[in-house]
C-alpha cells in the first residue's frame, strides 16, 4: 500500500476528521497560551492551576454538580488570586503562584480527607489504576 494512502486512509472517517480539528485547535492555543506564560515569567501557572482546581472538585462533588463545573470556578478564582496578590505585593511571581496553589491544595486536600463519599476522590489526585 502507498504510505500517503495509508496516512490519509483514517481520515475518511468523520470522527477521525473532527477529532484531527479539535487536537490542531487545543495544540494552537495551548502553545500560544504556554509562550505567553513564559513571557510573563508565569510558567508555574500550568502546575498551579492544576493542583488549585482539587477544592473546586470536592467541593462539586458535596453540592453534586459536574466536577468541571468547580473545577472551573477554582481555577479561574486561583488565577485572579494569584494576580491579585501579585499586583499588591513585591513578591515574585513565582513566590505568589507557588503560595496560592500551595494553599488551595491543602484546603482541597482537608476537604477530600474529611467527606464521606461512596467515589474515592483520591482518584482525583492520583487517577485510577486498571490493574
Amino acid at each position: 500500500m502507498d504510505p500517503v494512502t495509508f496516512l490519509l486512509e483514517p481520515l475518511q472517517y468523520g470522527f477521525l476528521t473532527r477529532a484531527l480539528l479539535v487536537t490542531l485547535a487545543a495544540a494552537v492555543v495551548a502553545s500560544v497560551l504556554s509562550c505567553w506564560l513564559i513571557l510573563m515569567g508565569w510558567s508555574l501557572m500550568g502546575d498551579a492551576v492544576s493542583h488549585a482546581v482539587l477544592p473546586g472538585v470536592a467541593i462539586a462533588y458535596i453540592v453534586g454538580v459536574p466536577f468541571s463545573i468547580g473545577a472551573f470556578i477554582f481555577g479561574a478564582g486561583a488565577v485572579a488570586l494569584i494576580g491579585a496578590v501579585k499586583s499588591t505585593t513585591k513578591l515574585k511571581s513565582d513566590t505568589v503562584i507557588g503560595v496560592v496553589f500551595t494553599a488551595l491544595f491543602a484546603v482541597g486536600l482537608a476537604i477530600i480527607s474529611r467527606t464521606p463519599s461512596q467515589v474515592d476522590l483520591m482518584h482525583i489526585l492520583f487517577g485510577t489504576s486498571s490493574g
